[in-house]
């Protein structure tokens, strides 16, 4: 059958296996016999890997870090196509349940349908129509499917070191039209030990660095009736914070606007407006002039001005920094930053920076990676471009993102879909959601990259 006739056949079955995908709660959670990163997880990966035998593919689970699947008998070079089967946590203020995968007006409200499960059975299902085709392939298109891209790409590590992967391909896991350039990404916690003074303070926000803080809470407890007239006056309202008071314990809650931690202006960071409170409240110790300083450089801006870490190029524009995690228990402070820098600095140029600017904190590095590009004349970005303007009919374009995508893991990759230029981005955001025609075009928009490819 015609692959793109066989696309359209299936449409309906293709909604349904990605509906069941969907509802799978795919969080990262404690690792467990043949499910390193959890049980939800390990359950996404199965489900995947059975999609594909259905559909006639050959299927490979890879101990439970990750799968791939492609073409029985397929031979020649190798093409990898890289998507990831773990998701974000969904935070509050869903219109719809975030793993009921509700279908409104051709719309499915799904967490990870945008990020990346939708571009995953896209893949597959393209994959499909290719075999279908009875097209002899030149090349073996491989679908790689990951398990912890958003919290450490240990599943690329370990499919590296066991299998091996690639030198060329795509990861379907941003925006259209390609993307060639990668920031370089540093993940960093400032640690230190904090004096309280007249009240016990305890700080809690964020869950991932890779997102912008949708909620913040401290608690305070001591003589809260001193602190009553600054929070009279403090516009609250207007900062996205509320408070209750019981006693001797007072509550303090900020809401903000998720986002991607590549694009924070994207979004509303809850530490903000909770760190412009509590550095007004004269708490004793040196609980006020430590939120002053943690105000003053990091919430000021997004690139990083006002702790002395800005810079920028003409290939990936400005670094970005976001303040994705901080607690403050018992005395000990722990901020996460999530820092994106130009393609022509490094990690170790990020690091020396926090160092000076945050003199009285130990800085224990995270998740790192180096800054990724491929040049626009490869066969790979030229295919990539001939596809999308004839399907499109629009022009095609190599752009830079903030953003880190399983093409860096490559020697030659690029992020190649799915946000289309204009729309907003929703990946990691309350309410994150797909048009099923927007899928479908990605379905055969994949599936004639694989015919141009092979």
């Amino acid at each position: 059958m015609e692959m793109h006739k066989y696309i359209d056949a299936n449409r309906d079955e293709l909604v349904s296996s990605l509906k069941g995908l969907l509802r799978i709660p795919s969080i990262e959670g404690n690792p467990a016999p043949g499910a390193p990163f959890g049980s939800d997880v390990r359950r996404a990966l199965d489900y995947t890997l059975e999609l594909c035998r259905r559909l006639g593919l050959k299927a490979v689970n890879v101990d439970g870090y990750a799968g791939y699947a492609e073409i029985e008998g397929c031979e020649g070079e190798q093409i990898g196509v890289l998507t990831h089967l773990d998701v974000v946590p969904c935070g509050p203020g869903w219109t719809y349940p975030p793993f009921d995968a509700e279908e409104k007006d051709g719309v499915i409200w799904a967490r990870g349908i945008c990020d990346d499960k939708g571009p995953l059975v896209a893949s597959i299902y393209a994959l499909a129509a290719l075999r279908q085709s009875g097209i002899t392939p030149k090349r073996n298109i491989r679908l790689i499917f990951g398990c912890n891209e958003e919290s450490g790409w240990g599943c690329i590590d370990y499919y590296s070191a066991h299998i091996g992967l690639p030198e060329v391909g795509f990861s379907p896991d941003a925006d259209y039209p390609i993307i060639n350039t990668e920031k370089g990404i540093y993940q960093g916690v400032l640690s230190r030990s904090v004096r309280q003074g007249d009240y016990a303070v305890t700080v809690k926000g964020g869950d991932r660095p890779n997102v912008v803080v949708p909620e913040a809470s401290a608690v305070i407890k001591g003589n809260i009736d001193r602190l009553a007239a600054i929070l009279l006056e403090y516009d609250c309202r207007n900062s996205g914070i509320a408070f209750t008071a019981e006693g001797d314990t007072l509550t303090v809650t900020a809401h903000g606007v998720p986002a991607h931690a590549s694009t924070p202006e994207k979004g509303k960071n809850a530490l903000w407006a909770l760190l412009g409170l509590l550095k007004t409240l004269p708490l004793g110790g040196e609980m006020q002039e430590l939120f002053a300083d943690l105000h003053d450089k990091l919430c000021r801006d997004n690139d990083g001005s006002a702790a002395g870490l800005a810079m920028k190029d003409d290939i990936s524009g400005a670094l970005t920094v976001n303040m994705g995690v901080m607690s403050l228990e018992e005395g000990t402070l722990n901020v996460t930053l999530d820092i994106r820098y130009p393609v022509t600095s490094s990690s170790d140029a990020v690091r020396k920076l926090l160092r000076r600017a945050f003199p009285d904190c130990s800085l224990t590095d995270g998740h790192i990676q180096e800054p990724h590009h491929t040049p626009e004349q490869h066969y790979l970005v030229q295919a990539l471009k001939t596809v999308y303007e004839r399907r499109t009919g629009k022009p095609a374009y190599c752009i830079a993102i903030g953003g880190g995508t399983y093409a860096r893991a490559l020697k030659t990759g690029v992020a190649f879909g799915v946000t289309r230029p204009g729309e907003p981005e929703l990946a990691h955001n309350t309410d994150e959601r797909m048009s099923i025609s927007y899928l479908l075009e990605d379905v055969h928009m994949f599936a004639d990259v694989y015919r141009e490819l092979t």
